[in-house]
């Protein structure tokens, strides 16, 4: 299929369901948000957002060892170098599971120092350690998640690993509102729901391995090479997703802390945003991941027409999604609101602005993206690393810092979407200066 099957068929069937995976690990936050909302209480609302740059921040591990993994994987499966590629796989799995663990320990101690460097303010600080020690506690599961993910769908067993992603998200659904509401554990209940969905949705991704159904075999101790060569591999192509997301989470830091000055309902506003923000672009990650071991393959192989036809369908379906997606945005941003805090008029209000702010930036922030995983597939880690530094450090940084001071609150919600248009531009220049260095 990565070798002669049609680029549009093969695409869908290979980003389907990393898209269907992605998604599942933004609606864990918008579902949490929205049962959470459901209490009626904005600080509790407020709290999940003060959480969720840390949520990022786990997730982030996760990816920097999966991606980079399923890059390395693609590119050596085109090459015929199985052992190599299973050395990769089991290399990360292990590897996660060790920075996993340790994240949990530490981060479960010290929960209310990391929250209120996050944007924590004492109004808030209370309710968020409740739902955030949960959470921070079980990151290993999302980690796990994560780099399972990518190295099943390095492989091709994208559609077993978006069914294991479906699942937690399903169950997490399910158990949110017992926990919160029929076992009365309120916010704290939300945070249990997610890990235990996050810990079964591990479990059904591991028990591929288990059951012997992987053509790779990263369960294998005997395939472990903690080698200079092997994580250099890993990072030169994971490490910019890293950068990334920590730089992405400093910063919403950053805006947590910038919007707790106008009180706890901006910091509401803010975070109820940022997570349907966040549907567009794990969608488009996902389709990002899709792009990666087709492109990759056919790169590995010198079949250079067929990752310029990849490269040039991946554009354009982002730009359709962006264009629509933003255009929905603005045009219900109020609805959409109301859906989760009909009780507040003023997060209402506020985030109204930031929802329609966000969605005239959606087609360059998606085409961000796309540049991203078209570095990544051609094995091209500076310019991944620059792109990312650019989009969440260079720019975004201090667009946070310096806006809010210029623009008050509305400055707030344009930094993001300012941040990634200015890397959008960057973004170019890069990709042809790639393209035309790998692919003539």
């Amino acid at each position: 299929m990565l070798a002669n099957g049609p680029i549009g068929a093969t695409l869908f069937k290979l980003s389907a369901p990393a898209i269907a995976g992605m998604l599942v690990i933004a609606i864990y936050n918008v579902v949490d948000t929205f049962f959470v909302s459901l209490l009626r209480d904005t600080t509790a609302v407020a709290a999940t957002g003060i959480v969720f740059p840390i949520f990022q921040l786990i997730g982030a591990v996760g990816l920097t060892f999966g991606m980079g993994a399923a890059s390395v994987i693609s590119r050596r499966l085109g090459e015929r170098d199985y052992d190599g590629a299973n050395q990769v796989a089991a290399t990360a799995l292990y590897s996660v599971v060790a920075v996993g663990l340790l994240f949990s320990l530490i981060g479960a101690i010290f929960v209310r120092p990391i929250l209120s460097a996050f944007g924590a303010t004492p109004s808030i600080l209370e309710t968020a350690a409740l739902y955030g020690r949960v959470i921070i506690g079980g990151s290993v599961f999302q980690m796990i998640n994560m780099t399972a993910n990518n190295i099943l769908r390095s492989e091709g067993a994208s559609l077993y690993s978006s069914i294991g992603q479906i699942i937690g998200a399903g169950l997490n659904i399910i158990l949110d509102p017992i926990f919160i509401f029929v076992l009365d554990m309120g916010i704290t209940g939300a945070a249990v729901a997610t890990v235990v969905s996050q810990a079964v949705s591990a479990g059904w991704l591991v028990a591929y391995y288990v059951a012997g159904r992987g053509s790779l075999n990263p369960l294998s101790l005997k395939n472990v090479r903690i080698a200079r060569q092997t994580y250099r591999d890993m990072m030169n192509l994971g490490f910019p997703t890293m950068v990334r997301q920590v730089l992405g989470s400093i910063s919403f830091g950053i805006l947590n802390n910038a919007a707790a000055r106008y009180g706890d309902s901006a910091v509401a506003a803010i975070s109820i945003t940022f997570r349907l923000f966040l549907l567009l672009l794990m969608a488009l990650v996902g389709l990002a991941q899709g792009l990666q071991p087709l492109a990759g393959y056919n790169y590995g192989a010198r079949q250079y027409d067929r990752v310029h036809r990849t490269i040039r369908l991946a554009f354009t379906i982002t730009i359709i999604t962006g264009a629509v997606a933003g255009i929905a945005g603005f045009v219900f941003a109020t609805a959409i609101m109301r859906i989760f805090v009909p009780q507040d008029p003023e997060v209402i209000r506020m985030g109204t602005e930031a929802l329609r702010i966000t969605s005239f930036a959606l087609v360059p922030v998606g085409l961000v993206v796309m540049f991203g995983g078209v570095f990544q597939a051609l094995g091209d880690g500076r310019s991944a690393l620059f792109l990312a530094a650019g989009q969440q450090g260079v720019f975004l940084i201090p667009l946070v810092l310096v806006l809010p001071h210029l623009m008050g609150l509305t400055g707030v919600f344009l930094a993001q979407p300012a941040g990634f248009t200015l890397a959008f531009v960057v973004g170019m220049i890069l990709l042809r200066r790639t393209l035309s260095r790998s692919l003539t």
